[in-house]
């Protein structure tokens, strides 16, 4: 049964409610809004039994700081302009001369909007984020049963300050901002709203320390439908596993863009944030967070974060940004500006899963993409799919905290293992990519623990490290094993920087294998696999070109334990002789190479043309099929390598080829910058080359 009602205007002025006496067997009731005033609604809202109460004003909508609900059923906060039927009758807010047809027995089936719906807005004291993991953790605010949906569906939406809350429902925002028609489905907590009949979208802002919480015995479901969505000044959308029930989906899906902006000063927990999270003795599984956006931004210390406290999982967190992902830290010692999913101390359940997908990534300042176990759980996988660019920069301002996607455990739990796809993976100025137990200086907040790293793996057109770091190590007095990586790409540069898969404590090294076409390492760079006590881990480079500066270096050892091994295999088959253009380089000064390898060999430089072949995935990583090709015979070594540059007897005076240039045609080119070519991106240079040669 529906009971209808029409009024000219509807407010609820403060401290004042309205009571629809409806019969106990009324299961909606329908109230719309024939006028051209908006209602402010600042009292209480009652209804009978488990009735449903839909309040449609096409003009507005506004809730004070004291609105409240007092229903059995769901409630929907509507500008739509009608609400129709599965019978086909519409029960219009603005009807048409002549007799309605207002009884019926349907049931609700969809929303009907015209071009310019009205605005909600939601005001409220800012006290409604969750400190505690009671079920009823504040009296204020709007709020609907367990099993029950509280909706606001219409114009742009704007919440400050403002509270919405359910124990385990559903809670759907949505911002429409053209003609169509919002379907109603039909579920277990009421309905869940589908917006595959609406083409454009508004936005909704959270402000004030806004909250939107669906947490429960097991999380409730949370969608969130607009152009933009906007949290800002400590506002938070959660929906957390509290007890033993499983938790639900948090949904967002904006269009243009998702932005949260944070407040520096304030602690992470509290912070503007998006979350999903195991309480402490919770048993239940975590929810997933799903974005799919056009840009998603988090700066200023804000979050997204799946995680456990308890005996739970956390949950996953996966984003489809068509556009970019930015994480930005500003000056602050708190943790924040981070996508994570983590086992938190004291917790026994796993670390969720981190799956981005997106054009260009961006992590700067300190912002941070991580997985992780500080308990007994093993921590989460991280995937990061970018079809452009992957840029890792920088520290924090105050110094504490380097940016980093990272895989880590603090616990004894296992790692997750981290697999990064991109055209180009840049890390500098001191960012890092890490998995393991890797303690990471001057960041106080994370104590090694005794779990193994997981494994590393990057597949990537170029990567270039400039004062960055790429590991999968663990530390000193832990018993963990340096983790695998595995690095896949056409052009690798190190400067001033580190691979490594050490193991600081009794664990074995990890092993490191590296495929490319050109690997330079140059300004006190290193690649290692080193162990304390445990044996190191073993080195292979398949390449057609290395470049090592003298104070580069390549180890492999154990200070208690068994060497390691590094062993190179030199693709030679691409690499020959070639006189260059007499346009380019002059006659005088004469260029000699400084590897060579051979006496009588007039050799003024030499071309490297590449026959790469990129996988498509990560797991594919191309192995040179190292046993059967042709190798340049460089032996194995069991210890520290140190390139050493050859120096040649011939009289003739030599200058030492120290540019690396591509030409017009794409072949890289060895020669010298005294001839001060006009090449482009003439950027590698290296004092010494050990292709085909013994040291």
């Amino acid at each position: 049964m529906t009971l209808f009602h029409s009024f000219g205007q509807f407010s609820v002025p403060t401290g004042s409610a309205v009571y629809f006496k409806n019969a106990p067997d009324i299961q909606n009731i329908l109230t719309r809004v024939t006028g051209s005033t908006i209602s402010n609604i600042d009292g209480l809202i009652r209804a009978n039994g488990i009735a449903n109460v839909f309040l449609i004003n096409p003009n507005g909508i506004i809730f004070g700081t004291n609105a409240s609900l007092n229903i059995g059923g769901s409630f929907f906060g509507t500008t739509a302009s009608n609400i129709k039927f599965a019978d086909g009758i519409s029960f219009d807010a603005k009807p048409l001369s002549g007799a309605e047809p207002l009884l019926t027995v349907s049931v609700p089936v969809g929303l009907g909007f015209g071009t310019n719906a009205g605005n909600i807005r939601v005001f409220g004291d800012g006290q409604g984020i969750r400190k505690t993991s009671d079920l009823i953790d504040t009296s204020s605010g709007l709020r609907v049963q367990p099993n029950q949906t509280l909706a606001l569906v219409g114009g742009d939406i704007v919440l400050s300050g403002g509270t919405l809350k359910t124990t385990g429902g559903q809670i759907e925002l949505g911002s429409v901002a053209g003609a169509g028609l919002v379907n109603l489905i039909p579920t277990d907590k009421g309905w869940t709203l589908g917006y595959s009949g609406i083409s454009a979208f508004g936005e909704i802002q959270l402000s004030g320390a806004a909250a939107v919480d669906a947490s429960g015995d097991g999380g409730g479901n949370i969608q969130i439908q607009a152009m933009k969505l906007m949290l800002n000044g400590g506002s938070q959308i959660e929906s957390s596993t509290l007890g033993a029930g499983t938790g639900g989906t948090l949904k967002i899906n904006a269009s243009d863009s998702v932005n949260l902006v944070g407040l520096p000063e304030v602690d992470s927990f509290f912070n503007t944030g998006i979350s999903s999270l195991v309480y402490p003795r919770a048993t239940g599984a975590g929810g997933n967070i799903n974005i799919e956006t056009g840009r998603l931004s988090v700066q200023d210390g804000a979050g997204i974060a799946a995680g456990t406290y308890g005996f739970g999982n956390a949950g996953s967190i996966e984003v489809l940004a068509h556009d970019s992902v930015e994480v930005l830290r500003k000056p602050t010692g708190n943790a924040g500006s981070s996508i994570t999913s983590l086992a938190q101390r004291g917790s026994t359940g796993s670390g969720g899963n981190i799956k981005i997908e997106t054009t260009r990534l961006s992590l700067r300042s300190g912002g941070v993409i991580s997985s992780g176990t500080f308990g007994q759980g093993s921590g989460g996988n991280v995937s990061i799919t970018a079809s452009q660019e992957v840029q890792v920069t920088g520290k924090s301002l105050t110094g504490n905290s380097p940016s980093r996607i990272s895989a880590r455990t603090g616990g004894t739990g296992k790692a997750g293992n981290l697999t990064i796809e991109a055209e180009r993976l840049t890390v500098t100025d001191g960012a890092r990519v890490n998995i393991g137990g890797e303690k990471i200086p001057k960041n106080l907040n994370f104590q090694p623990g005794q779990g193994n790293a997981g494994t590393l793996r990057i597949n990537a057109d170029s990567i270039n490290l400039d004062r960055g770091t790429i590991t999968a190590g663990t530390e000193t007095g832990t018993k963990g094993q340096g983790g695998d990586i595995f690095l896949h790409s056409g052009d690798l540069q190190l400067r001033d920087s580190i691979i490594t898969a050490t193991a600081g404590g009794n664990g074995d090294g990890g092993n490191i294998t590296i495929n490319t076409d050109i690997l330079v390492a140059i300004k006190n760079s290193s690649i290692t696999a080193n162990a304390f006590e445990g044996s190191g881990g073993n080195i292979t480079i398949n390449a057609q070109g290395l470049f090592f500066s003298p104070n580069s270096l390549i180890t492999a050892s154990s200070k208690y334990g068994i060497n390691g091994t590094v062993k190179y295999n030199i693709d030679d088959t691409n690499i020959y002789p070639t006189q260059l253009k007499t346009e380019v380089i002059p006659i005088t000064p004469q260029i000699t190479p400084v590897c060579q390898a051979r006496a009588g060999t007039e050799v003024s430089s030499f071309r490297v043309s590449s026959t790469r072949n990129i996988q498509s995935k990560p797991n594919n990583l191309m192995y040179n099929n190292v046993e059967q090709s042709s190798s340049v015979p460089v032996p194995a070594f069991n210890n520290s390598h140190n390139p050493k540059s050859l120096i040649s007897n011939q009289a003739t005076q030599i200058i030492e080829a120290n540019v690396l240039i591509r030409d017009s045609q794409g072949n890289l080119v060895l020669t010298t910058d005294q001839a001060n070519p006009a090449w482009d991106n003439a950027s590698l240079s290296a004092s010494s080359c050990f292709s085909g040669s013994q040291w």
